[in-house]
C-alpha cells in the first residue's frame, strides 16, 4: 500500500458546503472510502485538514502613486511646458495625451528603497498617420487607451507651487 495525495481527486468530487456570507472553513475532516474489488469497500482513517496558518510577509512592499496632473486639471503655461518637456523626455508625445485622464507616477518601495517608476496616462488611439479614432458607438468622442511606460527622466519640482 502506498501513501497518495488526494487533493485533486477530492476536487474532482465537487465537495460543496452551504455557508453564511463571510464565513470561512476553520477545519475539515475527510473520510475516504476506496473500492477494493467488486462489492468490497475499505473505510480509511479520517484525515484532519487544518486551515493553513497565515505567514508574515517577509518584505512588505509599498505601492506609491503620485498624481502629476488630475483629469481635466487646468495648468498654467509654465506648468504645461514643464509637463510636456517631461513627457517628451520619457518618450511620450504630448499631443497624443488626453487631458481627460490623469497622469500619474507609480512606484514601489521596500526596505527604504524606492524604484520601478512608471508613468501612467491616457492616450488617444490613432492610425498610422496620427489621426484620432472616434468612438462613434456611444459618444462620438476620441477613442482612448490607458498606457504605462517606464520613467527614465524624473519630474522636476514645480517652481510655481509652494506647499505650506
Amino acid at each position: 500500500m502506498t501513501d497518495q495525495k488526494i487533493g485533486a481527486q477530492l476536487d474532482d468530487l465537487g465537495l460543496v458546503i452551504d455557508m453564511d456570507e463571510g464565513g470561512r472553513v476553520a477545519e475539515a475532516v475527510v473520510t475516504a472510502i476506496t473500492q477494493q474489488g467488486e462489492g468490497a469497500f475499505r473505510h480509511h482513517t479520517p484525515v484532519r485538514v487544518p486551515t493553513p496558518q497565515p505567514r508574515p510577509v517577509p518584505y512588505p512592499v509599498q505601492q506609491r502613486i503620485v498624481t502629476v496632473v488630475e483629469a481635466d486639471q487646468v495648468l498654467t503655461d509654465g506648468q504645461m511646458q514643464r509637463v510636456r518637456a517631461w513627457l517628451q523626455a520619457n518618450g511620450i508625445d504630448p499631443k497624443f495625451v488626453s487631458t481627460a485622464g490623469a497622469i500619474t507616477i507609480h512606484s514601489r518601495a521596500a526596505s527604504g528603497k524606492e524604484g520601478g517608476f512608471r508613468i501612467r496616462y491616457t492616450e488617444f488611439c490613432r492610425d498610422k498617420d496620427g489621426q484620432k479614432f472616434m468612438d462613434v458607438g456611444s459618444s462620438n468622442q476620441p477613442l482612448t487607451v490607458q498606457r504605462c511606460v517606464v520613467q527614465n527622466v524624473p519630474l522636476d519640482l514645480d517652481p510655481e507651487v509652494t506647499l505650506p
